[in-house]
């Protein structure tokens, strides 16, 4: 959609009533803390994108919606539309949403369900409108925020792309067996409604009833004629054979007839002309789609959309370099909510930083053209600055283009061709693209939270592409960094595939042994281990171990602290004497290596005494935590979370065994987040 969601739109043909709430494009925030059952609250509307005015009508897929899903029922009720992406399906459910919007009394919302990280910046947003505060712990928020809806009088879920059914539960052979699933957080009261969209057929048996999906396929020549009409601004009579003609080239494919459309506009191109286009090459496009390889697991795009966005792309080619070029790199972005400074770095040749050069108008003018061909859409503004989407299979399209450009450069490299040019392929932009993250990801504080978020996607997008980059260790870096901000998040199922990910390339580039690669499993291992996985934590930690003890030696700080992370997942699973074993042999390394009084001994201290403690020898576990304490308030101060922590734990066991320490009984306390290492 090219129009921005922060602009004033036309509503006065809809009826609202006198509390309704309407949010479009940037949700704004007003905080109310839960957890309480809520009361039903004022009608809340939380859609993305506007009004689609110029949709077609499509009456028997608009029907059977109608059908399904009812707008006068008042028990709860789920479908799904399913088919291939380009087909219509988020333009009908979105049309869908605003139809509903004419009951005064019924909320809407949307979810964007590709992913686990969308799922949940959508249901903060929500939890905005509703009035929740997002400072939740992510659990929480996303409880709080199933009640809120489920507390509306009438409500509407939209959950759009929601193409990986992983995420909601359902496994490869279409079981529901996960019970951790985002499906649990789905609200599911009376006079509810939930809309689906998938590409996935599964989704019809599973997360809907068998009788639940509505198949979008290719619009009906009458219809798609309509559409191109549209797109093209301009009436079609005399050439109403070639346009059904077009339709049927492009398979009534509602994306690629909207795309084809917008181009014919622009350029005052005849349905003839561009027909002609479409079909010139055709052979050469099929010989090439048989030679491709699935080198890089992408997803097979049908030959139709890759031959009529091929044609755009070209002609942007020839006409903008810089919007070819920003089209190239943001195709191994993640395809939603990219920042400007992002389309402003990738139209520089170089991916310099895109805080060095301001967006001129050079750089407006190729936005402006990914917009009139509808490649890019406007997402959504925010504090004044906007961000766009790239369509999924826009964006298959252009790395499928690229990698065919690819393989006419090796063979032009082969034969010494003069035209060779090794910055024409896939290499030259994927590793652009890899550049621009690694400067745009920041170290993860509190300040930086917010950008973190913003960009956290799309590092793990280019992340997909670092082998074909040649970017392997370049991207393990910000992996690293996105790692951290989860640890501090606490989103600990994001963070698990990032520490994968960022081992993998480590293990391929610098092997088994390296530091740093040592370092990526201890991560990993230290994910299992919040997660509740300690089985694979344990197998993990002890793996760092005997590798850090093999390349580091027995008594490198690194070392011993992976014999305390290995003694805090025994102490999980109640192992105390094995804890126990480790723990004092972690203690007396620290003291022979690091002191008596450093901070990681007295870390080891604290750790000892509650393990002794669980096994029962209190009076051993008071002594040890009494001195760590003393020397914790000398070393660290009263006011340090180490030492608070420490307060907090002998003055429970203090209060349990009626033992009384002078100066210790009435000490503030306060909350803190422990690590993995961390014991009580």
């Amino acid at each position: 959609m090219d129009q921005a969601a922060s602009e004033l739109r036309e509503v006065s043909s809809n009826r609202f009533g006198d509390h309704t709430t309407i949010h479009q494009g940037n949700i704004g925030a007003v905080h109310y803390h839960l957890p309480r059952r809520p009361s039903p609250a004022a009608v809340v509307r939380a859609i993305p994108y506007p009004r689609n005015e110029d949709i077609v009508d499509r009456p028997d897929v608009i029907d059977s919606l109608n059908k399904l899903l009812p707008s006068v029922d008042t028990e709860y009720s789920a479908a799904a539309l399913y088919g291939l992406g380009g087909s219509g399906k988020t333009q009908i459910a979105l049309d869908y949403a605003y139809r509903r919007c004419r009951d005064v009394s019924c909320s809407v919302f949307w979810v964007h369900a590709d992913s686990e990280a969308t799922f949940i910046h959508d249901y903060q947003d929500i939890a905005r409108c509703l009035g929740i505060s997002v400072n939740l712990e992510q659990g929480d928020l996303l409880r709080a925020v199933r009640s809120c809806i489920e507390a509306q009088e009438k409500w509407v879920l939209i959950l759009d792309n929601a193409d990986d059914l992983l995420l909601f539960g359902v496994a490869q052979g279409g079981q529901n067996n996960q019970p951790n699933s985002l499906f649990n957080h789905i609200p599911r009261a009376a006079s509810g409604t939930v809309l689906w969209t998938s590409r996935d057929e599964r989704i019809v048996g599973t997360l809907v009833g068998s009788r639940r999906g509505i198949r979008v396929g290719p619009m009906t020549p009458p219809e798609s004629t309509k559409l191109l009409e549209i797109a093209r601004n301009m009436e079609i009579h005399e050439d109403s054979t070639e346009a059904v003609a077009l339709a049927q080239e492009l398979q009534q494919l509602p994306l690629a007839i909207s795309q084809a459309g917008a181009y014919m506009r622009r350029t005052s191109t005849p349905i003839r002309m561009y027909l002609t286009m479409l079909r010139k090459g055709k052979q050469r496009w099929k010989i090439l789609k048989e030679t491709e390889t699935d080198r890089h697991r992408r997803p097979l795009v049908s030959n139709s959309i890759l031959e009529t966005w091929t044609i755009s792309m070209e002609l942007i080619q020839q006409e903008s370099p810089m919007a070819y070029r920003m089209l190239n790199v943001i195709a191994y972005l993640d395809h939603r909510n990219i920042p400007v400074e992002l389309l402003t770095a990738a139209a520089q040749d170089d991916g310099k930083d895109q805080e060095e050069e301001p967006m001129d108008l050079d750089v407006i003018q190729a936005i402006t053209r990914l917009k009139e061909f509808s490649f890019l859409s406007i997402a959504d503004t925010r504090n004044g600055k906007q961000r766009y989407e790239m369509h999924k299979l826009v964006q298959e399209a252009t790395q499928y283009k690229l990698s065919m450009d690819l393989m006419s450069e090796r063979d032009a490299q082969k034969n010494d061709y003069n035209d060779y040019n090794p910055m024409r392929g896939e290499l030259y932009y994927c590793r652009i693209a890899i550049q621009i993250m690694l400067r745009a990801f920041p170290i993860s504080e509190r300040e930086t939270w917010e950008q973190c978020d913003e960009y956290l996607v799309h590092v793990i997008g280019v992340g997909e592409w670092a082998e074909a980059g040649g970017k392997q260790i370049e991207v393990a870096e910000p992996f690293s960094r996105v790692s951290k901000f989860l640890y501090d998040r606490g989103r600990w199922r994001e963070k698990e595939p990032v520490d994968k990910k960022a081992l993998a390339l480590r293990r391929e580039v610098l092997g088994e042994k390296h530091p740093d690669t040592i370092g990526s499993m201890a991560e990993l291992a230290t994910t299992y281990h919040q997660q509740g996985h300690y089985s694979k934590a344990e197998s993990m930690k002890a793996d760092v171990l005997e590798l850090r003890r093999e390349v580091l030696g027995e008594k490198h700080p690194d070392t011993i602290g992976s014999m305390a992370e290995l003694a805090a997942t025994y102490h999980a699973q109640g192992r105390y004497d094995e804890d126990e074993d480790i723990s004092v042999k972690v203690l007396d390394l620290r003291r022979q290596v690091l002191g008596e009084k450093h901070p990681d001994t007295l870390q080891a201290m604290h750790d000892l005494a509650v393990t002794w403690n669980s096994r029962g020898r209190r009076e051993d576990a008071l002594s040890l935590m009494d001195q760590c304490l003393q020397w914790q308030q000398s070393i660290l101060g009263s006011d340090h979370p180490l030492t608070i922590r420490s307060v907090k734990v002998l003055a429970e066991w203090q209060e349990r065994s009626k033992h009384k320490t002078k100066g210790f009984a009435k000490r503030p306390l306060a909350l803190f987040k422990p690590s993995g290492k961390q014991r009580f």
